[in-house]
């Protein structure tokens, strides 16, 4: 029994010293920490890119959809035909990114001397008339103004991400960027559209 006593109290001192050797060890506490932190970098640097990229989409959006309205106003008159020749410009601006869910939106809104607006004629690209003439619409307050005209531009363009995140239970993910203009006619006081 004695024999048994020794083996056990030197095997559980054996154990002590292995344990104490196992947490005063330092060696590869480099390699645990990158495990944990690699894949937050990983994520930050997706993110980083995905922030940009769409950052820049956007402005190109807000462009595409300040510059068509700019060509629209800067005449007397407009037929479709030349608002469908837009999203071509359109899609030319928003270059290198992809434009090809792009949808225009364009409005002549009249406001009368009891400062109340109306749709004079409406053209969308994929909606031939996206609002009913005549019909009251909602513009901004400061734009309230009797007896002017304006013309509204809507532009929308679908964004998708780069790459997609597993957590987030989709494939892929996209965002609908989107902006809202509003331009007097540059020659005259109103701008007709003929065939809408």
């Amino acid at each position: 029994m004695k024999w048994a006593r020794r083996f056990l109290h030197r095997q559980a001192g054996r154990t002590a010293e292995r344990a104490e050797r196992l947490l005063s060890n330092r060696e590869g506490a480099g390699a645990v920490e990158f495990a944990f932190v690699a894949p937050l970098l990983v994520l930050i640097y997706m993110g980083a890119v995905e922030i940009s990229v769409a950052l820049s989409v956007d402005t190109k959006v807000s462009r595409a959809g300040n510059i068509t309205l700019d060509l629209i106003t800067q005449g007397t008159t407009i037929t479709k035909k030349e608002m469908s020749d837009l999203v071509d410009v359109a899609a030319s601006i928003m270059a290198p990114f992809d434009a090809s869910d792009i949808e225009l939106k364009f409005t002549g809104i009249t406001v009368d001397k009891s400062k109340n607006a109306k749709i004079a004629w409406s053209w969308g690209s994929k909606t031939t008339k996206p609002y009913v003439d005549g019909a009251s619409v909602t513009i901004p307050t400061g734009l309230r103004i009797a007896n002017s005209y304006y013309v509204r531009s809507e532009i929308v363009n679908t964004h998708q991400f780069l790459t997609s995140y597993p957590f987030m239970g989709k494939a892929s993910a996209s965002i609908d960027m989107n902006e809202t203009y509003y331009m007097r006619p540059r020659l005259g006081t109103d701008l007709d559209c003929t065939d809408c």
